[in-house]
């Protein structure tokens, strides 16, 4: 069985957490939920973690929707690209960083599937 998660479209926790939602440059909050904030360490690892748990389950698929990878103005992300030394109020570096953090995550949850469950297959969608 194929263990599946759309990550970062949750209406329900972009409700009840609305600090957790990407905002544009206006700071508006977007639908998408933001990769660097408490999303991934409250809502996706714990999945994963249940999932892999499950004997059924063969393999972890992960959708990650383009707009992951927006540029972000939400607080968690400014306080990344301020600690890392980066100039925050360059549309350019957001960009970047967006991508950057996409491809952190993919790098993160692999490595964290394969210290849970070693050899189950995880995919990227």
């Amino acid at each position: 069985m194929k263990a599946r998660c759309l990550v970062c479209r949750d209406p329900e926790q972009a409700a009840q957490h609305p600090d957790w939602r990407q905002r544009d440059h206006a700071g508006k909050p977007c639908s998408t939920l933001c990769l660097n904030g408490a999303y991934v360490a409250k809502v996706v690892w714990p999945w994963m973690t249940h999932a892999a748990a499950d004997a059924a389950c063969d393999s972890l698929e992960f959708k990650i929707p383009a707009a992951a990878g927006n540029p972000c103005w939400c607080d968690a992300c400014t306080l990344h690209l301020k600690e890392a030394g980066l100039d925050a109020n360059d549309p350019a570096v957001r960009q970047q960083f967006a991508l950057d953090s996409v491809a952190r995550f993919q790098k993160e949850t692999a490595a964290y599937v394969e210290a849970v469950r070693p050899g189950l297959k995880v995919s990227f969608t």
